[in-house]
């Protein structure tokens, strides 16, 4: 009886695992009965998965938060850089993926000097990145478009937060 039933649930997990997505949904389980503490120490699959991104995809979005941050510790300027790239992707003047409002000429300039890549992610990183998209769907986000670290230079000031001067659009 014990074999039948280790077969019948060996059988039942290899077909899940053949199932698109149930992967990510077991993920998104397990995501959600975890302590906070134990969220921010996660590995980045349960972390992707809960954002619906890619491993690849939050690895990237993480590096360039990290490094776009200066490694400060100021949370609040670390969201708002997510923030900016979340609601890029959800603007029409800009592309539709995290990827290439990444990689969009002349946007970031850690990706132009390759700070990006010289830089790990970290868990603070990846905690805002979580913090952006609970914000967004919530609906209590800013319309943060842009940000840089010597003024406000265009649009209408938001604040300035962690090193860096945020402004929103009308987009």
């Amino acid at each position: 009886m014990i074999k039948l039933l280790a077969s019948i649930l060996l059988s039942a997990a290899l077909m899940a695992a053949e199932i698109p997505g149930t992967a990510d949904t077991a993920k998104t389980r397990a995501w959600l009965s975890m302590s906070e503490a134990q969220r921010l120490e996660a590995d980045i699959e349960y972390k992707a998965a809960a954002c619906g991104l890619s491993v690849e995809t939050f690895d990237l979005f993480s590096r360039v938060i990290e490094a776009e941050s200066d490694r400060s510790e100021n949370f609040e300027g670390r969201v708002l850089i997510a923030l900016t790239i979340l609601n890029r992707v959800d603007s029409a003047s800009f592309p539709a993926s995290i990827e290439d409002v990444i990689y969009q000429s002349g946007q970031f300039e850690v990706v132009a000097n390759g700070m990006i890549y010289s830089v790990g992610r970290t868990a603070l990183s990846d905690a805002a990145i979580i913090e952006a998209q609970r914000r967004i769907a919530e609906g209590i986000a800013p319309q943060v478009m842009y940000f840089n670290a010597t003024n406000y230079a265009y649009g209408e000031p938001y604040g300035y937060e962690g090193g860096n001067y945020f402004v929103t659009t009308n987009y």
